[in-house]
């Protein structure tokens, strides 16, 4: 961290004072003991002049903690709040995962029709790979997210976006995960698929995948700072920035070539924004319940194993609690999201900070909050 704290030192007149340790913003306290825990459990595992986090807490349908600790820009020194934007990154799949039960329940597509009947230029992956497995991750397609792959998606386009993964399909035949590997043989984390899935929101709807969530979700619950690309609010001073551990200093992140590729994971959003749509989704007021029990509800593979996987959540159970929860990591954003199937608590955690332990906060939530 010696570079940065003598940028730190530089800004204070270089007199070879230390950062100052970190600190916990305002927000929502509603019982100050229990509040009271969590600001010194995640203080403490802030280092002086450090990224910070995000922290809500929803318990019987109420905001019960809200607070932001550590910084959200370290060169301008701005403290995280409640209200600080973040990428949300791959526990945005859950939004997908939404937008195509809410087709299915308009009955402008089945879960269990072939990909290829939505996207015709990817037809070549067969009538066997369909939604629901691609919301599943059973799928068995070839993932575009690793070296090669990229590499194969950038060689089309400098600044992809969903067409191009289309196209590249295309191009490479829609190749399996592997040979041998028949879809829905077994679970295979696919970005990839998840963005196959955003561009089927697109052709179904009529909408770009940013009008679809903004007009049917984020308008509609008031998530006012919530949103995909392409947006003016990407330049909102109140986004965080993002940070990766580079050796023990924090490196700040450029972006990527793919962020404008819609459907694995392109939301930022706020804690308190995502409390509004905790509430929309234990009231039923965007799917209905059975559409809801349908995403929470396992994926299995051909054999009837469980995989674990719903359609955007990760299911299963933390000390005998039904319980869904989905973490992602992108461009030196982090985050975590927990919600209870069996009561009313629900964590948010968002971060900019490689080094915190997002689950470890959120398992403490759980036991000052149960």
């Amino acid at each position: 961290m010696a570079g940065l704290w003598d940028f730190l030192r530089s800004l204070a007149g270089g007199d070879g004072a230390p950062p100052p340790p970190p600190q916990a913003s305002g927000g929502i306290r509603a019982d100050p003991s229990r509040s009271a825990r969590m600001d010194e459990y995640v203080l403490a595992r802030l280092g002086p002049g450090a990224p910070g986090v995000s922290l809500a807490i929803v318990k019987d349908s109420a905001v019960v903690h809200a607070a932001g600790y550590g910084l959200a820009d370290l060169y301008a020194q701005e403290q995280v709040t409640a209200g600080t934007v973040f990428h949300l990154a791959s526990a945005g799949k859950q939004f997908t995962g939404l937008g195509i039960l809410m087709l299915a329940e308009e009955g402008r597509l089945d879960f269990d029709d072939p990909v290829g009947r939505h996207l015709p230029e990817v037809a070549g992956f067969g009538a066997g790979v369909t939604l629901r497995q691609l919301l599943h991750h059973t799928s068995g397609i070839r993932d575009l997210y690793d070296e090669s792959g990229t590499e194969e998606v950038l060689s089309r386009c400098q600044r992809p976006v969903n067409d191009d993964v289309l196209r590249t399909y295309a191009d490479l035949r829609c190749p399996p995960a592997s040979r041998g590997i028949k879809p829905g043989d077994r679970f295979a984390y696919s970005n990839s698929g998840y963005d196959l899935l955003g561009s089927v929101i697109e052709r179904v709807s009529g909408q770009s995948y940013r009008d679809f969530f903004q007009t049917r979700v984020f308008d509609r619950l008031d998530m006012k700072d919530t949103f995909t690309f392409p947006d003016r609010r990407l330049n909102t001073r109140r986004r965080a920035a993002g940070y990766y551990d580079d050796g023990g200093d924090f490196a700040a992140s450029e972006g990527t070539d793919l962020d404008d590729i819609v459907g694995s994971g392109s939301f930022y959003t706020t804690v308190t924004d995502l409390c509004l749509y905790d509430r929309a989704l234990a009231t039923h007021s965007l799917v209905s319940e059975a559409s809801m029990r349908l995403a929470l509800t396992s994926g299995r593979t051909n054999d009837g194993e469980e995989t674990g996987y719903g359609f955007g959540w990760y299911v299963g159970t933390y000390e005998g609690m039904p319980f869904c929860d989905h973490d992602g990591d992108w461009n030196g954003n982090y985050s975590y999201i927990c919600r209870y199937l069996d009561r009313s608590l629900s964590i948010f955690t968002m971060s900019n900070n490689p080094n915190l332990n997002l689950v470890e906060i959120a398992n403490l939530a759980t036991a000052v909050y149960r």
